[in-house]
Order: structure tokens, then sequence, then C-alpha cells
């Protein structure tokens, strides 16, 4: 009888009941295009399909490994190998079975965007850590005029106190950011893009092992040092992703 009872229940009975019923019509009817979902990815898509999403686009190339455990949602010891992307339609579904998810296993570059930007999306989520990678995001979102919430720098961090929100060129501290903003000024982008950053000065305690380096897949950009991590700040990044996202939504 209980079972039953929970079964006819309305799973997202208490956000409507928070944020009203044409609120939740909205968040049912929008879709939101995520992509990356390692750490800060993945905790926004986990908001995004507990408020009732509808219609999720998510987008990552990369397999999970143990290095990701750390931090990443989707990463377990049992998870090592899998493919990200599969692992967050299979959760999507378990948390809401009516959400609509579409997958793309693919690397976003200017090309890829093409098949992967479309007028139906509604907000556009960069989690993204490849610079060149996120900066085409960014263009090619804004030049269809999609709203876009980007994740500047995570790494480095463990105050969570220090995490802002705010528009792109009013980003301060963080290195990647100052990056970003300079890239998307070279091609003419200065304003109108929601960013989640932290004003906490970016830190390893020490050196990476090279055996920790993150080796670049081919034609997918150089290999980079690992900066050092910890689970409660991007996870932090991806729900205050996803609390801009269901803003964004909910003013349409």
């Amino acid at each position: 009888m209980d079972q039953l009872m929970g079964q006819s229940m309305d799973q997202f009975a208490r956000t409507e009941q928070l944020l009203g019923s044409q609120a939740m019509k909205k968040i049912k009817n929008a879709t939101v295009a995520v992509f990356g979902l390692g750490a800060v990815g993945s905790f926004a898509i986990e908001a995004l399909a507990r408020t009732g999403v509808g219609n999720l686009h998510l987008i990552d190339f990369d397999k999970v490994d143990s290095t990701n455990i750390n931090r990443q949602l989707f990463a377990l010891n049992s998870t090592i190998g899998r493919e990200k992307a599969n692992l967050a339609y299979e959760r999507v579904k378990d948390i809401n079975p009516q959400c609509n998810v579409e997958l793309h296993s693919s690397f976003v570059h200017a090309q890829s965007l093409e098949d992967l930007l479309s007028k139906d999306i509604d907000v556009v989520v960069d989690a993204i850590d490849g610079l060149n990678s996120k900066v085409n995001l960014i263009v090619g979102a804004r030049q269809m005029n999609l709203a876009v919430v980007s994740s500047m720098g995570a790494g480095g961090r463990t105050d969570i106190s220090m995490i802002k929100t705010g528009d792109i060129s009013d980003t301060c501290v963080c290195p990647l950011a100052r990056v970003v903003r300079q890239r998307l000024h070279r091609r003419g982008l200065y304003k109108g893009v929601r960013a989640v950053y932290s004003i906490e000065k970016p830190l390893n305690k020490q050196p990476f092992r090279s055996e920790d380096a993150q080796d670049a897949l081919p034609d997918h950009g150089r290999s980079r040092p690992p900066i050092g991590t910890i689970a409660w700040v991007p996870g932090v990044f991806g729900l205050a992703i996803a609390s801009e996202v269901i803003d964004i939504i909910t003013r349409i």
C-alpha cells in the first residue's frame, strides 16, 4: 500500500509548491544542453533532473577514470571505464523517467557545434574544462541568441563562501575567467553570459606526479597538468549553475 501511494504522488509536488505551477510548467517544457559531464556538470545535471527539467541534451566524449572519484557524481569504482554520457543518461532516467534525454558522446569544437547547438535549446550550460572548446561553445551559443551559464575555474579552491555568480564581465580573481574574457573580447563578446566563479585565489599545495598528468586524447588538445580538487567546491558550482538555469527558464 505504501509503495502504491508513493508511486501515485507527484515527485515534483514540493518543487511546484515552492516555485508555483506556472514556473513548474516552464521547467517541464524547457530544454537544457549541458556540455561537460564531469565534476561541475554532473552536479548541475543532478539538480536539473530533480527539479523536473523536461528535456536534457548531455554532451561529453570522456570516460570515467579513478582520479574522477574524488569529485564527480557519476564516478564510482564500479563505473571506471564507462562513458560519462551513458552514466548521466541512466541516472537522469532513474530520477525522472519522463525526461527526454538526448546523448552526444562528442568532443566540442567549432565544427561539432553545428550539430550540437539548436534553436530549441532554452539554456546552454558550459561545464567544459578545455579553453578552446569553452570559448567556441560560448560564442556559438550567443551567436544563436541562446542563454548561456558558464563555469569558471573550480579547481584549486576549498572555500565555498567565495563562490559567486554574475555576468562574465563582472568576474574577477579567477585566472580562467580572465583568459576566457580576453578570448571572448577578441571575438566581439563582452557581456551577456552568466558565470559561476570563485574569488578565492587558486592553490596547489603539492606538486603533481607525472603519472597523474592528464593526457589529452588525439586531436583533443594538449595534455595539461592536473589541478588539485576537493568534492564540495565543484559540487556547489554545479548546483549554482542549476539555480541560474532555472531562474532563466522561469523568467522566459
